[in-house]
């Protein structure tokens, strides 16, 4: 469990501290595409957007200390929910609105991205649970599942790209 237990770390703590930092950089693109999400409460989309990415750092630095890691991957899992229903909502409306994840984007929000979040939501969830009683992870075991982690890391972050790639074609794309 100790392995998994770095694999998470590395992950969720790079996955959300990438997702701030994405936001952040292109901040008022990521706050215009919540404003369309929630046109019923514009002024929600601005707490929301600037709570967003200190919420994503947050938990990134809390996941990666030792003594706050069950409530980092706690807090993962409950932001991981929570942005899990707000994909299955985005999905459920009748607009296409965009996919802000990681900042500002030009696809449309897609079962991709729910099975993102969904995958997301299981190592965290079983992270936390695994946590209560295993020892912390060593160095060695940080550098046992560094490249799959890095992997899985860069995989994620470039889904849009990945998946684009491999779905089919539109008409006058060659």
């Amino acid at each position: 469990m100790e392995l998994w237990q770095a694999f998470g770390k590395i992950v969720l703590g790079g996955i959300f501290m990438i997702s701030a930092a994405t936001k952040l950089r292109d901040f008022q693109a990521f706050r215009s595409s919540l404003t369309g999400a929630l046109p019923v409460i514009p002024s929600l989309a601005f707490v929301v957007a600037g709570g967003t990415p200190a919420v994503e750092i947050l938990v990134s630095v809390a996941i990666c200390v030792e003594r706050t890691t069950y409530f980092g991957f706690l807090a993962a899992t409950l932001l991981l929910a929570a942005f899990t229903a707000y994909i299955v909502y985005l999905l459920k409306s009748s607009t296409k609105l965009v996919c802000s994840c990681f900042g500002a984007s030009t696809r449309p929000v897609s079962g991709v991205h729910l099975g993102r979040n969904i995958v997301l939501l299981l190592v965290s969830g079983s992270c936390m649970l695994s946590g209560s009683d295993v020892v912390s992870p060593a160095m060695d075991d940080y550098l046992y599942v560094l490249a799959p982690a890095l992997i899985s890391l860069a995989i994620v972050t470039r889904l849009d790209d990945i998946s684009t790639f491999f779905g089919s074609p539109t008409p006058g794309s060659f």
